[in-house]
């Protein structure tokens, strides 16, 4: 073996020990994650009875993953942005946010601990849609009933089928499905307090 080569096979040894980039590597991909924005603190008032608040989704719906879909071009086709999702699941989100309300608000209720009523909440569509390479809209569609906890009976119930236009890319879908979570969250959170005694003061 030559002087030359010897030295040349030393060269790149010691840069690859050394973590140098002989060769350009590729950028890491940034996962984001996202909720649907900061909740206000609130003290919770004493002798407050929250309702009892549940949530599911449909199985497609059960994960963190931020859909789409290309209505102009083949609109049974559920897609997802790979670097952008929810921090937990959609229904779950939702939960919190109507608990939040609920939870901020003092009871009016004659009703002991135990008899609380409970909000069933069922996320069918949460997704972002194009009609068009550059444009696209949001759509949230939900489903609450109020029981009686002590009964099992339904004392209320409300749909919500929300849209709105949003930029055609990740970041629209984000605050444009974030912005339908807060509407859907305050319209179960009036049903509660229509029906279930609870106040809510929470904007």
């Amino acid at each position: 073996m030559t002087k030359n080569l010897s030295t040349a096979l030393f060269i790149l040894m010691v840069a690859g020990l050394a973590g140098c980039s002989v060769f350009p590597s590729r950028a890491p991909e940034i996962l984001t994650d996202h909720d649907f924005g900061p909740l206000r603190t609130h003290a919770t008032p004493s002798g407050a009875l929250p309702v009892t608040v549940r949530a599911r989704s449909v199985p497609w719906l059960s994960g963190t993953t931020i859909h789409y879909r290309l209505l102009y071009k083949d609109p049974t086709a559920i897609h997802i942005y790979a670097q952008n999702r929810w921090i937990a699941a959609p229904a779950t989100l939702l939960k919190t946010r109507v608990r939040w309300r609920l939870g901020a608000a003092p009871t009016f209720s004659a009703k002991p601990p135990s008899e609380v009523d409970r909000l069933v909440i069922v996320l069918l569509r949460f997704d972002q849609n194009f009609t068009a390479p550059h444009r696209a809209f949001v759509r949230l569609t939900a489903s609450a009933r109020l029981y009686d906890i002590a009964t099992d009976q339904l004392i209320a119930q409300k749909t919500v089928d929300l849209r709105r236009p949003c930029a055609p890319d990740a970041q629209g879908a984000v605050a444009g499905l974030s912005r339908l979570a807060r509407k859907a969250s305050a319209a179960f959170a009036r049903l509660a307090a229509r029906h279930g005694g609870v106040k809510d003061p929470a904007p």
